[in-house]
C-alpha cells in the first residue's frame, strides 16, 4: 500500500528539502549583508577620526 504512495512522499520530501535550503541561504545571506554594513560602517568611522587627526 505504502508504495503507491512513494512518488507523492519523495515528491514532498524534495521539495521541503528546496524550501529548507532556500530558508537556509536567505538566512545566511541576511547575516553576510549585515556584516558587510558593520564592516563599512566601522570603516567610514576609521577613516572620518583619521582624517580629523590628520588635518
Amino acid at each position: 500500500m505504502l508504495e503507491n504512495y512513494f512518488g507523492i512522499i519523495e515528491a514532498i520530501f524534495v521539495f521541503s528539502l528546496a524550501i529548507a535550503f532556500y530558508v537556509w541561504q536567505m538566512r545566511d545571506l541576511k547575516k553576510e549583508k549585515a556584516k558587510a554594513e558593520a564592516r563599512e560602517l566601522e570603516a567610514r568611522r576609521l577613516q572620518q577620526d583619521d582624517d580629523l587627526r590628520t588635518g
